[in-house]
This record gives C-alpha cells, sequence and structure tokens, in this order.
C-alpha cells in the first residue's frame, strides 16, 4: 500500500516537482506586484496532525486525504486534498475555519501541476475568487461577489500583477466596463456600450451552439379516394343510365306492340 507516503509528501513540493518542459520555457516576469497561486501549507501540514486517507479507486494511492487540526473548539478538519483524475498528483485543497466551515479552496483545473482557480468564502458563500489564465502561475484576474452574485472583475493584461481592466456587473450581466490607461491602477477610460455588445455575443453563441432547423418534408400530393374512379364511376353511372334508358324505352315500345289489336277481317 503506497497511502502512507502520499501523506507526508508536501503539496507544494509535489506540485513543484512536476513542472513541464513548457513550464520552464517560460520567461520570468520580474515584476514586484505578481501575486503567485500557491497552496496553504499551514492548513497542509500532515505533521503532528491527525490524517484520515482514502483510495476511491482501489489502486493502493490516496485519492482524499484529510487533515484535521487541534483548536479551541477540539479537533477540527484543517485541510482536505484531492487526487480528481487519479494521477497521483493533489489537484484540489479546500481549507476549514476553526468552526469546521470552508473558508478557501484551489484546483489545478488542467492538471499540470499548478495552481489555476482559487476560491475565498465567508460564512461558506463565495466572494472573491483568483484565476490563472495565462497559466504562468501568477493571478490574472479576480472576480468579487456580493452574496454570491458577481458584482465585479479585475484583469491584469499587461502581466504586471495589477488590474488594469474592470467589469462591472448589474444582476450578473456585464453593465459598463472601465481600462486604466495610466498605470495608476484606476480606469481612465469607461465603455458604456459593453452591455449591449455583450448582450449580442451572448445571442450569437446561443444561435451557433442551437441545432439546424429541420427542413419540412415535401408533402406527397394523396389522391382523394373515388376522386378519379369517382369520376369514372360518373361516367360508369352515365352510362349506366343511358342503358336503362334503352331498356325501358324498348320495353315501353313492345308493350305498346303489343297491346296494339289487329284490326278484323
Amino acid at each position: 500500500m503506497m497511502l502512507g507516503g502520499c501523506a507526508s509528501t508536501s503539496p507544494n513540493a509535489q506540485n513543484e516537482g512536476s513542472r513541464s518542459p513548457a513550464d520552464e520555457a517560460r520567461p520570468a516576469r520580474a515584476a514586484s506586484n505578481l501575486q503567485a497561486l500557491v497552496i496553504d501549507d499551514a492548513r497542509c501540514q500532515s505533521s503532528g496532525n491527525r490524517v484520515s486517507q482514502v483510495d476511491l479507486n482501489h489502486d493502493d494511492f490516496a485519492d482524499l486525504i484529510t487533515v484535521y487540526q487541534n483548536g479551541e473548539n477540539g479537533e477540527t478538519v484543517g485541510c482536505k486534498q484531492a487526487d480528481l483524475n487519479f494521477d497521483g498528483r493533489l489537484d484540489a485543497f479546500y481549507y476549514y475555519g476553526p468552526e469546521g466551515e470552508i473558508d478557501r479552496e484551489q484546483f489545478d483545473l488542467d492538471f499540470d501541476g499548478r495552481i489555476d482557480l482559487g476560491r475565498y468564502f465567508d460564512g461558506e458563500v463565495v466572494t472573491k475568487d483568483e484565476q490563472d489564465l495565462d497559466l504562468d502561475g501568477a493571478v490574472d484576474t479576480w472576480r468579487f461577489y456580493d452574496k454570491g452574485r458577481i458584482v465585479r472583475m479585475e484583469t491584469d493584461r499587461d502581466a504586471d500583477g495589477r488590474a488594469d481592466m474592470f467589469t462591472y456587473y448589474v444582476r450578473e450581466q456585464i453593465d459598463r466596463i472601465g481600462y486604466d490607461v495610466n498605470g495608476d491602477g484606476k480606469a481612465d477610460q469607461w465603455d458604456h456600450d459593453a452591455a449591449r455588445r455583450a448582450r449580442i455575443a451572448i445571442e450569437k453563441r446561443k444561435e451557433a451552439r442551437a441545432p439546424p432547423a429541420e427542413e419540412p418534408e415535401d408533402e406527397e400530393t394523396v389522391a382523394e379516394p373515388g376522386d378519379a374512379d369517382g369520376e369514372a364511376g360518373d361516367d360508369n353511372s352515365a352510362g349506366e343510365k343511358s342503358v336503362d334508358a334503352q331498356a325501358s324505352e324498348t320495353k315501353a315500345a313492345g308493350e305498346k306492340a303489343g297491346g296494339e289489336k289487329t284490326p278484323d277481317k
């Protein structure tokens, strides 16, 4: 069984040791404002804490690791770590507060060994998340929520670690976008037409995803019962009437002829 070894491995060490050649080829960005997405080792530290390990797919490797911590309320869950794709590397981390409520979580969404998404909670309701969209190891997008609904998104477009595009939402729909042109961290120019363009883009996306409309099949002309035959039937009926008329006339003529008396000689 390999379960014991998994719990003693530091998550950061595990992830850092799995960097791909593409990661090594990326140029380092010397910007003091860059915020790296790193795992909270303090709460996931297994040394001195009780650890529970579960092998969900029965491959002798732990897929779910729970670290317990002792606090004022006794023993509570401090951290949970999971291997979501069963590749032997941890890619989901959940952190809990002193009352046992979740207050942060992190995910490696592309399974490259580095965190791409982090979320913060207050009372188990998301308040903020941070993303690494260009996969360079640093945060470049922040989203802020009010009662679980997105209200603002800040984006770092020039990779200096500071937001320079600010997107505001109303009822979870884009309302306006501001841009920091002079680099002071504040919006200098505003795009108030963004909402209309966003709606058009969403509608076009929906139309592109919608299945093509089925063309109506050509309806074959079905002859009404008795149409052609009916006409023929009418002709036949006419013919039959003509024959009957002739027979009646012949019969009448015969009766007339038979009824005439031969004059006495």
